[in-house]
């Protein structure tokens, strides 16, 4: 115990030992840290690249991405089904059936409403946070998803003997091959939950490779040509990230500004109406 009065009274000690000084040692101390400060070099800036580290590596994964795509629909599209359905087993099978509901929508929205009251149950906020990436993520993804089958219109690989049959945006509709919605879906709830918990270290692997396996499932099932599964996970990964975007930037706004939400009745309907104070 004594040590812990002692260190009270040393800085006590030498605080009043400072006040003995006198004021052309003071002066000397003064003059000699003002020289230091005009000698030392300015401390480095980071340069351009690592400022831009986020948009680098954004740029440098989409054009890998939108060449794996080209490659896949070019060279391996075709070859790829041929040695998948060649090598089919009972094993296989099982593995995709298992992985497969990881892309449909209702699994994945169980699995978002489960993460939403885990997070308000347990007061956990990044639970929370990862349900409304998830969320906006999904129906993002979903969005643009939907769009761009409707405009291919692309024969399935168990329809089509080659990669290249497409109907276009007049076609009849039956046909949805690209991109992969299954994929898509996975990644984007895969990619929602691995950037919310970033510093996790096992969650991102996890989470990306039941994405990954969902995709090769769709591969395995002959649902798709492997370049509908490359582009179905570039835009469900796109779509989570843009997703975490608008999230922090709606949550600063409604931290700068003040938000009333009003509750109301109107016709024999409830009501909601929100208002911000800027």
């Amino acid at each position: 115990m004594r040590y812990l009065f002692f260190l009270p009274a040393l800085l006590l000690g030498g605080e009043a030992t400072a006040q003995t000084f006198p004021a052309d040692s003071v002066q000397l101390v003064d003059t000699a840290q003002a020289l230091t400060a005009e000698t030392l070099p300015a401390p480095a800036q980071p340069g351009w690249a690592k400022r831009h580290r986020t948009l680098l590596l954004g740029t440098a994964g989409a054009l890998v991405t939108a060449g794996a795509g080209v490659a896949a629909y070019e060279w391996f599209d075709e070859p790829v089904k041929d040695f998948t359905q060649s090598k089919r087993t009972a094993f296989t099978k099982g593995i995709a059936h298992a992985v497969e509901p990881f892309g449909r929508a209702v699994p994945l929205h169980g699995t978002f409403a489960v993460l939403l009251s885990a997070g308000v149950l347990l007061k956990r906020p990044r639970l929370r946070e990862a349900a409304a990436v998830s969320l906006g993520g999904f129906y993002l993804n979903a969005l643009v998803t939907q769009q761009l089958k409707h405009t291919f219109q692309r024969y399935r690989p168990s329809s089509s003997l080659h990669n290249n049959q497409f109907e276009g945006p007049e076609g009849s509709g039956k046909n949805g091959s690209l991109p992969s919605s299954h994929t898509s879906n996975a990644f984007a709830a895969a990619t929602a939950i691995a950037t919310v918990y970033r510093d996790t270290r096992w969650v991102p692997p996890v989470a990306y490779g039941v994405a990954t396996l969902v995709g090769l499932s769709r591969i395995h099932d002959n649902a798709h040509w492997a370049s509908d599964v490359v582009a179905g996970a570039a835009i469900g990964y796109l779509s989570a990230k843009a997703s975490f975007i608008g999230y922090h930037q709606a949550r600063n706004l409604i931290k700068r500004h003040q938000w009333r939400l009003m509750p109301g009745w109107y016709n024999g309907t409830p009501t909601l109406s929100a208002s911000v104070q800027f």
